[in-house]
Parts: structure tokens; C-alpha cells; sequence
């Protein structure tokens, strides 16, 4: 192996594991079992995308960066399969590193954790060969850019180990369909030579803000409710 291939190794598994520890200590208890699981779950996860890939490709269907270069609905088509088998693979690994009674909290915490997982894997096995600067700075930052793809399905996990997995066989096939279209999207923009990085960012925004609204609401609501229940005390 040489130096600057040791050292993408090195660097992307030090920002697994610090992005899965992130993740782990906004949780009350079990914070170094739920890093641990998480990147587990991440590794789990990279192997599934692998070897879908691997399947595409001995059949003839294989899926690379020149194929979105082309334009029209031949890229868009390649962009929503490649979206659809990583965040069908995170997915997976989600489900395998969290347990039925997780709060949600721990739910995202485990998600952050097999995002980062999945992205030092990526990392070292896309990156090998690219030069240091850019290979070192998409380590390091490819587990944000995966958490928040996955937003979606850590949101949707979670209510689906709250509400019983029968809600969830509606609710995770949504939020699965949602990351697939937001992660093809992202993938598409980054071939348009001037806007691509704004598409990007927008794509990798979207799950977060959505996030943020449903929260403020809801806390709003609660907000609401309290005071409702204030006033009829003092009645």
C-alpha cells in the first residue's frame, strides 16, 4: 500500500470513528455500544451496495460516473439506481445495528454511526489513487454528506420501532423512495458544470430542514398544549 493510500486509510477511519462517537454521546446511555453498532452496521451496509454493484456488473449493468455525464433520462435513471442501492444499503444496516425499543435519539445516533461506517468504506476503496487533497477532504467530510441523505430512513426507523413495524411498512418504503430521489439528485447536480454544487448542498440540506420543521412544530404544539393546560388550572 502506498504512502498516500495508507493515509486516506487512515484518515477516513479516524472520521468514521469520530462522527460515530458524535452521534453516540447526544445519547444518555450506551454511548459506546452504539458507535460500535453503528459502524458495524455501516460496514454491513457497504457490503450490500458492493455486491449489488458487483451483480450489476456481471450482468452487464454496471454503473459508473460517465453514465450521468451523458445527460437525459439515461443519467437520471442511473442516479436513481445508484441511489436506491446505497440508501437501501444503509437502510439495511440501520435496521441490523438498532433494536426494536430505540428512542429516537439512539436511533439517529446508530444512523450517523453506519453512515460513517458505509463513507470510510467508500472512501477508501473510491478515493484510492485520487490525489491526497481531495481524497483527504472527501474522507472527512463523505460521512456528513451520508448522515444527511439518511435522515430520512434514521426518521423513519425510528417511528417504525415506536409505533410497531406494521406502520413502518408504509412509512420506511416512503422514506427510503425519498433518500433515493434526494441522493440521485445530489449525484446528477454535481455534473452541472456552474449550479452543481448548489444542487448538491440543496439535496443534502432538504432532510435537515425538513427535520428542523417537523420538530418546531411539534414543539410548538407542545408548547401550545402546556399553556392551554396552565390557563384551566387557574380557572
Amino acid at each position: 500500500m502506498s504512502y498516500p493510500d495508507a493515509m486516506l486509510v487512515g484518515v477516513a477511519g479516524a472520521a468514521a470513528a469520530g462522527w460515530a462517537v458524535v452521534g453516540a454521546v447526544r445519547v444518555r446511555d450506551h454511548r459506546p455500544e452504539l458507535a460500535l453498532r453503528g459502524l458495524l452496521g455501516g460496514g454491513a451496509a457497504f457490503g450490500v451496495a458492493f455486491s449489488a454493484y458487483e451483480l450489476l456488473e456481471a450482468a452487464g449493468l454496471g454503473l459508473r460516473w460517465e453514465r450521468l455525464l451523458e445527460g437525459g433520462w439515461s443519467a437520471a435513471g442511473a442516479a436513481l439506481v445508484i441511489g436506491l442501492i446505497e440508501e437501501g444499503a444503509k437502510l439495511a444496516g440501520i435496521a441490523l445495528a438498532v433494536r426494536e425499543t430505540a428512542r429516537r435519539r439512539a436511533v439517529m445516533a446508530v444512523t450517523l454511526g453506519v453512515c460513517a461506517g458505509f463513507a470510510a468504506l467508500e472512501s477508501v476503496t473510491a478515493l484510492s489513487g485520487v490525489p491526497a487533497g481531495p481524497a483527504l477532504t472527501r474522507a472527512l467530510l463523505a460521512p456528513v454528506a451520508h448522515a444527511l441523505l439518511a435522515v430520512p430512513l434514521g426518521f423513519s426507523v425510528a417511528l417504525a420501532a415506536q409505533r410497531g413495524w406494521r406502520a413502518g411498512l408504509l412509512i420506511v418504503p416512503a422514506a427510503l423512495a425519498v433518500a433515493a430521489l434526494l441522493h440521485g439528485a445530489g449525484d446528477l447536480a454535481l455534473t452541472v458544470p456552474r449550479y452543481g454544487r448548489l444542487g448538491f448542498a440543496t439535496a443534502l440540506a432538504a432532510p435537515m430542514l425538513a427535520l428542523f420543521l417537523h420538530d418546531r412544530r411539534f414543539a410548538l404544539q407542545a408548547t401550545h398544549a402546556q399553556v392551554s393546560r396552565d390557563a384551566a388550572e387557574r380557572r
